[in-house]
């Protein structure tokens, strides 16, 4: 399948529609937006911000729209089973979806101009990647902060392995999976939250975090020492160093081989609290993001530590942007 820079979804938002009709509901989670009120007005929310970027789509974008929405609805049915509860899962899911659709940040006023939703979809076979990409970007970039943040928007779509391979996959399918979502953005700044998963062979495929926290003035992508001082920065690492370390006691109390020693682990934290590529920034809550091995063997999972942004902005220097 030829796949192009043309399949991307650069829209707006128009048009209204209606939710699915529970009469044909024929899922468990389908099933459980239509015995909540709260779940049925998310949803219609949901098929109304759809249908309304389909309607600014072009024939090649509504395929490309339409591939992502399958899975993300096919993703959803995982809540069914998921620990937080169904209603919760699908609640979140939605306005995670939303958000995405119509171009919102979770916190914050918005940027001031407008940002759109951008779909790349590939379906995979052992010879080609599959491929599944939800991103946002500004319409019409018009400040430094803009093209900055759309540069880097650009860089996740170049890694895209289109087309076929030609790799011998052992009949796997190799797969990308990439996410965005604006966990805050003002005039001043945007804070963005790119998850990724990679799976080209082997055990298992690898995921994690990386941020993108822009001055939108200068376009510059922030740095420790924009925030905080060196006195701040260690008082940051303190706080995570105690949340990740009574965390792993959690997660392997009884653990005898472990990958790091302390002394290790310890200049691993020190070195991504001060990398703001590892936060994701929120008008009530930061969140320091661990790559899986960062801290621990693999099974342990990713961690990470989070601090409330008020007690940051306490440690903060003057003028810092934060929310």
């Amino acid at each position: 399948m030829k796949t192009c820079l043309a399949t991307f979804v650069l829209l707006t938002l128009t048009t209204p529609a209606h939710a699915f009709d529970c009469a044909k509901a024929s899922t468990a989670v389908e099933t459980a937006i239509c015995a909540d009120p709260q779940l049925k007005r998310l949803d219609g929310q949901l098929s109304d911000a759809y249908a309304a970027v389909k309607a600014a789509s072009t024939p090649p974008e509504q395929k490309m729209l339409a591939r992502s929405q399958k899975r993300w609805i096919a993703e959803r049915e995982y809540c069914s089973g998921d620990e937080s509860g169904v209603t919760a899962c699908i609640a979140q899911k939605t306005r995670d979806r939303l958000s995405l659709l119509l171009g919102a940040p979770e916190s914050g006023p918005g940027p001031g101009a407008k940002m759109v939703p951008l779909f790349l979809v590939q379906d995979g076979t052992t010879r080609q990647w599959d491929i599944d990409m939800a991103l946002l970007r500004f319409a019409d970039p018009q400040t430094a902060g803009e093209k900055a943040f759309n540069r880097l928007v650009d860089g996740i779509l170049k890694q895209a392995k289109l087309g076929p391979h030609g790799e011998d996959t052992h009949d796997m399918v190799y797969a990308m999976e990439d996410t965005l979502s604006l966990t805050f953005a003002s005039p001043r700044l945007v804070s963005a939250r790119h998850d990724f998963y990679i799976n080209e062979g082997g055990a298992h495929g690898n995921y994690g975090t990386d941020n993108f926290n822009i001055d939108m003035t200068s376009g510059r992508r922030l740095a420790i020492a924009d925030v905080v001082d060196a006195a701040g920065a260690a008082t940051l690492t303190a706080w995570c160093k105690t949340q990740v370390d009574a965390e792993r006691r959690k997660r392997v109390p009884d653990a005898v081989d472990v990958p790091y020693d302390q002394k290790t682990r310890d200049a691993t934290i020190a070195e991504t609290v001060r990398n703001l590529g590892s936060w994701s920034i929120g008008v009530g809550e930061i969140t320091v993001s661990f790559d899986p091995y960062a801290l621990g063997a693999y099974a342990e999972g990713a961690y990470s530590c989070s601090f409330a942004t008020p007690a940051v902005k306490a440690l903060a220097l003057k003028g810092a942007p934060l929310p």
